[in-house]
């Protein structure tokens, strides 16, 4: 089994568990501190992504984790679908919504957090398809009874 793919998986979610404490911290001042320059129905959308993240950005790097450690399928699945059709999305509001009135702090850290996700996209779907082939090699390796 090759565990170049594994490894960089890994440390790229490393550096994301960081880089995500990070960014609530910032994006929460921040947001907490424009709350009331915002439009209305900016403003909602606004914390309600940002509650999404911060909600699904643990579970995800969870899956993220547990997958790519014990080579689990479900679980690497489950990372993958939860950064393509979930955090993609809610990150890509952040970062390319004009009414936010975002600061070039919080450009840089949306456009960081967007780039690592593509990047865990096509690791995870790497790591996901290493990890597949390993549980079929032996599942399908046991003689039948």
């Amino acid at each position: 089994m090759d565990y170049r793919t594994a490894l960089r998986m890994q440390r790229n979610l490393y550096i994301n568990v960081y880089m995500y404490a990070s960014w609530i911290f910032v994006i929460g001042i921040f947001l907490f501190m424009r709350v009331n320059m915002l439009g209305h129905l900016t403003k909602y959308l606004a914390m309600t992504v940002f509650a999404l993240v911060a909600a699904i950005e643990g579970a995800r790097l969870y899956f993220g984790y547990f997958g790519n450690v014990s080579c689990r399928v479900p679980e690497m699945a489950g990372f993958v679908m939860l950064t393509a059709m979930m955090q993609l999305p809610l990150i890509s509001f952040f970062l390319f919504n004009p009414y936010l009135l975002s600061t070039p702090m919080e450009i840089t850290l949306h456009a960081l957090l967007w780039f690592m996700n593509c990047v865990e996209i096509v690791l995870g779907f790497l790591a996901l398809k290493q990890a597949s082939s390993f549980a079929k090699s032996v599942y399908l390796s046991h003689p039948k009874r």
